[in-house]
């Protein structure tokens, strides 16, 4: 009888997750069509990349974009075009972080992507550091049709281009040498 209310307790967790993450591309997108964009949808494949981001950062306390690899190594095997990070810590509710990537210039220029279809979002929590929550959030051009693959990060800290042909927004080159050092 425990295993069975367990599984139920487990799977009304994910569930309710499941939905909290269709609700923040719901916000990403309408914010999105307010800019005369298309909508993003959720992305199993990108919220695993954004999950196990914010999850090194959990774990080791830091806010960094490469705590987890290079984002470039953690995007490769998702097959997108044009790809980007945000992340953030500290702050307690979803709409309080997409509020300060909305006013941040280079994240905001990550939320209107331009060519984004997909999106994943993921927090986690370590009551035992500093900052206590930390959010990633993945968006991505996931559609076929492309050949250039382009990828950008919110952070080039450790992921740098390797002669990949991976160009980066000027402005997030910027604020990505400003956030590790201020952030």
């Amino acid at each position: 009888m425990r295993v069975v209310v367990w599984l139920a307790v487990c799977m009304a967790v994910t569930g309710t997750l499941a939905h909290a993450e269709d609700d923040m591309a719901a916000m990403i997108s309408q914010y999105r069509r307010e800019h005369g964009l298309s909508a993003v949808k959720t992305d199993p494949q990108l919220t695993a990349i954004a999950e196990r981001q914010a999850q090194a950062m959990a774990a080791t306390g830091i806010m960094d974009h490469s705590v987890a690899g290079s984002f470039h190594s953690r995007i490769a095997g998702a097959r997108t075009g044009a790809a980007a990070e945000n992340i953030a810590v500290g702050s307690k509710t979803w709409a309080e972080t997409f509020r300060m990537w909305q006013k941040s210039p280079g994240h905001n220029a990550n939320l209107l992507q331009s060519e984004a279809d997909s999106v994943g979002v993921a927090v986690v929590r370590n009551e035992q550091t500093r900052w206590k929550t930390y959010w990633a959030m993945v968006i991505a051009d996931k559609s076929p049709k492309k050949k250039g693959r382009k990828v950008t990060a919110d952070a080039a800290a450790g992921g740098g281009n390797g002669g990949a042909g991976i160009s980066e927004n000027p402005l997030t080159a910027l604020k990505n040498t400003v956030c590790k050092y201020l952030c």
